[in-house]
């Protein structure tokens, strides 16, 4: 039996790499998909037309925002809290602390905030699943330019554990999947072929993995109802650590 059949699932930061694949795995599995996105309307709306599913934008820093959104969906089955600001992407202008609430604003409490909501509907139907998506950068010391997001991250975890403890008496799991190296464009346009041969040097299996490959992952992982408050690290091996 398809436990996702019919359930409705908010991806946010749908619209591309990591998200998308959670978008087209998810459809696949007979779920009604929203692709969120808050930047990118038209390759949401790819996304969205393509398998299925609903373009929303929002911006999941603000309150009143992500409220209107969920109240518009209806409530979610399903949340994955992929969305996040890319460390890449500071603009010169931008002070330390400006810098640090942007990444916090999006990467920790806009992840709150949506599982805040969902957690609210889940609960009358006794049923939810939450997936956070953290990253190698929660473990390893961070230098000047991923310090924000790394600290983001780790406080996801603890966040996760939270929502997992609120939810377990309805039957909601929460968990976290931490992933290494992914194969996104936006990888292949931001590192050289060096530089990207030098990065998968130092994962054990040789090499990053696919999007598709970790969503797939994170999906397996919310198949489970018994599997709820911990952290499944995939980096091939990157960083092994029980």
């Amino acid at each position: 039996m398809n436990e996702f059949s019919n359930k409705t699932a908010l991806v946010t930061g749908g619209s591309r790499g990591l998200g998308e694949a959670f978008c087209r795995k998810l459809a696949e599995s007979g779920c009604r998909v929203i692709v969120n996105y808050a930047h990118g309307r038209e390759a949401a709306e790819r996304v969205a037309e393509e398998i299925g599913g609903e373009a929303l934008s929002c911006d999941i820093s603000s309150e009143e925002s992500v409220q209107a959104m969920f109240e518009r969906i209806g409530g979610v089955d399903i949340l994955i809290n992929n969305a996040r600001i890319d460390p890449y992407k500071r603009t010169p202008e931008s002070s330390d602390g400006d810098w640090w609430d942007q990444v916090m604003g999006v990467n920790l409490k806009g992840a709150y905030l949506c599982g805040k909501f969902a957690l609210e509907e889940m609960k009358k139907k006794r049923w939810g699943r939450m997936l956070h998506i953290s990253s190698l950068w929660a473990y390893q010391p961070a230098n000047e330019r991923m310090l924000s997001y790394a600290a983001a991250k780790s406080a996801m975890h603890a966040m996760s554990r939270g929502f997992a403890n609120l939810g377990a008496e309805y039957g909601i799991t929460s968990n976290v999947l931490a992933p290494g190296l992914i194969l996104t464009k936006l990888v292949s346009e931001r590192l050289s072929p060096e530089a990207l041969a030098k990065e998968m040097s130092g994962i054990p299996l040789g090499r990053g993995a696919t999007p598709e490959e970790i969503a797939e992952a994170g999906l397996n992982l919310m198949r489970s109802g018994f599997i709820t408050g911990e952290i499944v690290n995939i980096n091939g091996g990157a960083f092994m650590r029980p």
